[in-house]
């Protein structure tokens, strides 16, 4: 797995003041982990968001400082956002050791067509977008491929405990429905319809 390099520096601008920080072109950030106790960090804000829209929360970045030799492996953990400009505001790394298993959603890769979809009276329903794994750091997969081509049919579904990643444990319920294939409601109004017209023709039937 690739492992992108963000640099940090010791932050010491805490609270309302990180305003100003903001203003300077820098975004206050964290670094927390097991048995490690929080680190008020700072981040140059362009370089964080290149880093951040490759990231994701799957791949590992290495934080390094021009006042440390060590290097800190982390994902991000949360991202802060104005709600309205969408301007980075925080970020939350978690810091990984090599040899203890992480909790991560990885998202859900959908490939290949559906015969389904080709069909006016069906509709796909994907479900899901990302699954809960647990794994080490370095087994941890970019995003989990699921064929769509085996769709094809009103009732035809993948669920989550089709899914099968080596060295990964999903944590996700294995009865959750990943992707499904379901009766369009233009089908199903059809269906009603004629459902209707045949019980009145029976009904008008049975009178005579």
């Amino acid at each position: 797995m690739e492992i992108m390099e963000l640099e940090v520096e010791n932050r010491t601008t805490l609270r309302k003041k990180v305003k100003a920080l903001r203003r300077s072109g820098m975004t206050p950030a964290n670094i927390f982990g097991h048995a490690i106790e929080s680190q008020p960090v700072q981040v140059n804000t362009a370089k964080a968001e290149k880093v951040l829209s490759r990231a994701g929360s799957t791949h590992m970045i290495a934080l390094k400082s021009p006042s440390s030799r060590k290097i800190r492996r982390v994902l991000v953990k949360d991202v802060q956002r104005d709600p309205i400009s969408g301007r980075l505001f925080h970020i939350d790394f978690y810091e990984v050791r090599m040899q203890d298993k992480v909790k991560v959603e990885v998202p859900l890769l959908f490939q290949g067509e559906s015969p389904a979809a080709q069909r006016a009276d069906l509709v796909l329903v994907e479900n899901l977008r990302a699954v809960e794994v647990e794994c080490l750091p370095g087994d941890i997969p970019e995003n989990i491929a699921i064929d769509l081509s085996r769709l094809a049919q009103a009732g035809d579904h993948i669920l989550v405990r089709d899914l099968k990643v080596d060295g990964v444990t999903i944590l996700t319920h294995a009865e959750e429905v990943i992707a499904r294939v379901a009766r369009s409601k233009a089908a199903e109004v059809r269906e009603v319809a004629v459902e209707v017209e045949e019980a009145v023709a029976e009904g008008a039937s049975g009178k005579g």
